[in-house]
């Protein structure tokens, strides 16, 4: 391009002539001559050459710093080690109003944040006038619910000293007299049933299921520190011994087998229990009735997991607790599902559909159990209580039987009064099985 530029008489626009122009070389005036006096360019091809050399020599000086410039880079350098807390004098923050150096490491104290939610939850109270006066010097009368003036129509509650409020206002004092009247009566029924509840001893605790441990070691069996024992039968002395084991199938509680022995073997059945209404005339008010059989399983272990499995089945039918598996509905769901108006009664207890006895390889006897719940609708005669001979497949205590005995195995893996109902039903079925086949217990 320099080549060019000599030769036909032109200078570039930008470039290399500018920066000749800058280190002070006087460039050269272009050559009018023709192309026949410079021999193919070879005269300007040396002069541009001697102008490249000096402009590099020149650039190549300029290019080491001075002292002054390296002083000027080393207090730039400088800067981007402070902490810019406003000491430096060619850097003061202070200046600008929104910094405000804080020390580091500041820990706020523990009860901060509950003091600002709390103090952002707290209500502002403003002292609300009666009326105002407005421009034009009259008296106007201000809502004493919002502090805005009521306009032409008003209402008067009575519990606002005889003072006015807005339409709109008076909706919400009466929504939230309602509000706090349902909260009232919501907190009186809780508390009632709470002292019900430990009145009659209402609530399954699990620390209340016997313990393998201690009926095992008196009868000369270590168990796992799980504490699941089973039976193991030697059909050569058609007795049992019991003996350690590490599947849940197999185990069986011991005391609920003791004392479903002592039932099969007195009373010739299974234990029972029922809650009956004391009156049956007035369901409404009524208290309900413990009934036991045989009767001096009241106060036992059997008898406790009994009547709390079966106030709990209550309960949940009738919405008192989150249902344990998504999609089932309580009976009241189910009576607004289909629109069900009329009044009636029923009842609904557990049962056990499948019972079997297994034997596994190395002589273990495996009880199996199938439960579920069943449910009749009831009609009030003079008698009482009695079960309807028909009830419809439909109705709402059916639907709830059906859909908890449709899921019994996962609620009772979840619930656990359920899951030792189930246990002791596994222990009843051995117990007969025990009692009908003339099997003994090993006395070594």
């Amino acid at each position: 391009a320099i080549g060019l530029a000599v030769e036909t008489g032109r200078r570039p626009r930008r470039g290399f002539s500018q920066l000749l122009a800058a280190k002070g070389v006087n460039e050269p005036e272009p050559s009018n001559v023709s192309e026949e006096s410079t021999s193919e360019g070879e005269s300007s091809e040396g002069v541009a050459k001697d102008i490249c050399e000096k402009a590099v020599e020149e650039t190549s000086t300029m290019d080491a710093p001075t002292e002054e410039e390296k002083e000027a880079f080393r207090l730039y350098e400088q800067k981007f080690a402070e902490d810019r807390d406003g000491s430096y004098r060619g850097y003061n923050r202070k200046a600008f109003p929104w910094f405000t150096p804080k020390t580091r490491g500041e820990v706020a104290q523990p009860d901060f944040l509950k003091k600002a939610m709390a103090a952002k939850d707290t209500p502002k109270t403003r002292c609300k006038k009666e009326s105002e006066v407005d421009s034009d010097g009259e008296e106007v009368q201000l809502c004493c619910q919002c502090g805005l003036p009521v306009g032409e129509t008003a209402y008067r509650p009575e519990e606002k000293d005889h003072r006015l409020v807005h339409a709109e206002c008076m909706a919400q004092i009466v929504l939230q007299d309602a509000q706090d009247k349902d909260e009232k009566n919501v907190e009186e029924q809780r508390q009632k049933k709470l002292e019900n509840r430990l009145e009659y001893q209402i609530g399954w605790e699990p620390a209340s299921v016997p313990k393998n441990s201690i009926i095992a070691s008196k009868l000369g069996c270590d168990p796992v520190p799980q504490g699941l024992c089973s039976l193991v039968l030697d059909e050569a002395s058609r007795t049992v011994r019991i003996a350690s084991t590490l599947e849940p199938s197999a185990s069986v509680n011991l005391e609920y087998l003791m004392l479903a022995l002592k039932v099969r073997r007195t009373a010739c059945r299974e234990p029972l229990f029922s809650l009956d209404p004391v009156d049956p005339q007035n369901l409404e008010s009524t208290p309900q009735m413990k009934r036991y059989e045989p009767a001096w399983l009241a106060g036992t272990s059997v008898g406790d997991i009994m009547f709390q499995a079966d106030y709990f089945l209550k309960e949940l039918a009738l919405g008192e607790y989150t249902m344990p598996v998504v999609g089932m509905m309580s009976v009241f769901d189910w009576s607004e599902l289909m629109d069900s108006t009329s009044a009636w009664a029923g009842r609904e207890w557990f049962v056990v559909r499948k019972a079997e006895v297994r034997l596994a390889e190395d002589k273990t006897l495996i009880p199996f159990v199938k439960m579920g719940v069943e449910a009749r609708e009831q009609t009030v005669t003079s008698k009482g209580l009695e079960d309807k001979a028909i009830t419809s497949k439909n109705h709402p205590l059916t639907r709830f039987a059906d859909a908890f005995s449709r899921h019994f195995d996962l609620i009772a893996e979840r619930k656990s009064v359920i899951f030792h109902l189930r246990e002791l039903a596994k222990a009843s079925v051995m117990a007969k099985y025990l009692v009908d086949a003339k099997i003994s217990v090993d006395p070594r």
